[in-house]
């Protein structure tokens, strides 16, 4: 269970009996916060990297005191600010003397249902310390790039958090040649199990694409991965297969991988996993509609987990390997993407799922969206932040704009 530090902050000139007895009502409260152990601290102790700690500002008069705590630590501020005694207008002080000094930080009332807030906040606290933990694998690189591979892991690194270790393919085809065979077996007989079809795939295409999953986990393991990016359209001329099963298998066990190399994509996707605990769909956009909100995204490759049922196709532009062609369930969804100048912009909007196409002339999975608001689909025709969008089940948009204005680390 993930933990979190409590520092309680109260003037001297208050009755300390009582501020006692607040201290307590408040620790009692934060037991009705689901997931996390509280340890209450002294503003003398020693804070560490990446703990997650949250000021309780109990009256006025403490704006000194905790800004003298906040110099010695790092990130965004999380104070919860006691409805009455000045606190909250302590509370705002202090907040607005860090913002100045380039920090952020969020301010929660003590108001009935704080807990809720409180959590999100905390949620979005271990999110970040996830991504600032966490290493992508890059298998390869994009033939077009928005900046250079050097630059481009610095500002992954600066913005978001993660690291970059860049491999070649034949790392992957090494790991590939070398697969366990028994794991092999195993995982081409759990890919056709769970299909509720197959089409054009042979049980001895199976076998390649399920070596091509055991090679990459492998990878991941041993390089103690947190996500990957994968050139995977190599692989068509190097082992005759296709990584759609590798990635989409890896998705379902908690690994955000992504096709084509597409390093901006696995952030996403990680980012999500992180803020979710979810699975995301990266997908083409194939038609937009920016007078009905409605726009087409299709891919070969899809977390099953997100789907009712699935049936086991050939990848769409090749004709080769093996595909995925998944059926997804109506419900609310959330598009996401970064990108920008600075990798530090994000697009993130409601839709719904209208529909699941057959279509022969796109990629195998193909979900027709309707967004809530019909202008995120003129954005993105007329200004979109690149190619592939990231589809996650639920609405996320508050916490992904609440993350990003915590913790993205902007130039502007």
């Amino acid at each position: 269970m993930p933990g979190a530090n409590v520092v309680f902050f109260v003037s001297s000139l208050r009755d300390q009996s009582r501020m006692d007895e607040r201290a307590s009502q408040y620790l009692a409260g934060f037991g009705a916060v689901p997931g996390y152990e509280f340890a209450v601290i002294d503003p003398e102790s020693d804070i560490h990297p990446g703990d997650v700690t949250v000021l309780v500002v109990l009256s006025g008069g403490t704006e000194s005191s905790a800004l003298k705590f906040i110099a010695r630590t790092e990130g965004p501020v999380l104070m919860l600010a006691h409805p009455a005694d000045n606190a909250l207008a302590a509370a705002l002080e202090i907040l607005a003397f860090i913002r100045a000094q380039g920090r952020s930080g969020r301010v929660v009332q003590a108001s009935p249902g704080w807990q809720d807030e409180l959590y999100t906040l905390l949620r979005l606290a271990s999110a970040h310390a996830t991504m600032r933990r966490a290493a992508i694998g890059v298998i390869g690189a994009r033939d077009v790039e928005v900046m250079s591979p050097r630059r481009l892991a610095s500002e992954v690194r600066r913005v978001w958090g993660p690291r970059l270790e860049f491999m070649d393919v034949e790392d992957l085809v090494d790991a590939v040649d070398s697969a366990d065979p028994a794991r092999v077996e195993e995982a081409a007989r759990e890919l056709s199990v769970g299909a509720s079809a197959v089409v054009e795939p042979t049980p001895d295409v199976m076998l390649g694409a399920a070596r091509v999953y055991v090679g990459l986990r492998d990878i991941v393991d041993a390089r103690g991965l947190a996500a990957v990016a994968v050139k995977c359209f190599d692989l068509l001329s190097l082992i005759e297969n296709t990584g759609c099963y590798a990635l989409a298998r890896l998705n379902e066990e908690g690994v955000p991988a992504a096709c084509e190399a597409d390093i901006l994509s696995a952030v996403g996707m990680l980012l999500l996993h992180a803020i979710t605990g979810q699975p995301s769909f990266m997908a083409n956009p194939s038609s937009i509609d920016p007078r009905t909100g409605k726009a087409v995204f299709a891919h070969c490759t899809i977390a099953r987990t997100m789907t009712g049922s699935y049936v086991i196709r050939s990848h769409y532009e090749s004709g080769i390997g093996v595909g995925i062609e998944g059926r997804v369930a109506p419900g609310d969804l959330t598009i996401a993407r970064i990108g920008g100048r600075a990798l530090d912009e994000v697009m993130a909007a409601r839709a719904r799922l209208v529909e699941c196409g057959s279509r022969a002339d796109l990629c195998r999975t193909q979900l027709t969206l309707e967004f809530n608001d019909p202008a995120d689909a003129e954005g993105l025709l007329f200004a979109p932040l690149g190619n592939h969008h990231l589809v996650v089940a639920g609405d996320w948009v508050e916490m992904i704009e609440t993350y990003v204005s915590l913790y993205a680390r902007r130039h502007r």
